[in-house]
């Protein structure tokens, strides 16, 4: 696993060789992080697990795009852990996710300035 927590050669590879199109991405994913990470906490709040394993999904779409894998395999497994109907073990996975994703979201400027 990467000291960094994307990959730009990731990124530009998946947008087809197009900084400016990765960039784009990586302001979409700045954009998603917060509202997934709402949907996944509005599952945890209303006992609907599904919505916390589909929030989930897509954030982990994203992360394997990005060539974040720490926060691809937390995704993964919270996914895996709501939709199994596992609270608790979902709720630890989603608290480390936060933290990664913070982590991505504090790279996305030096992952910017690489595509420059």
């Amino acid at each position: 696993m990467s000291e960094f927590p994307l990959s730009v050669e990731n990124i530009l590879e998946q947008c087809g060789g197009s900084a400016g199109t990765s960039v784009i991405v990586l302001d979409e994913f700045l954009n998603q992080v917060p509202v997934d990470e709402a949907e996944m906490q509005d599952g945890f709040n209303s006992n609907t697990l599904i919505t916390t394993s589909k929030a989930a999904h897509r954030l982990k779409g994203t992360a394997g795009v990005l060539g974040a894998d720490k926060l691809h395999a937390l995704c993964a497994a919270l996914e895996i852990a709501a939709k199994e109907g596992h609270a608790e073990e979902a709720k630890k996975i989603f608290a480390d996710l936060q933290v990664e994703s913070k982590r991505c979201i504090d790279y996305v400027p030096a992952a910017k300035q690489k595509l420059q």
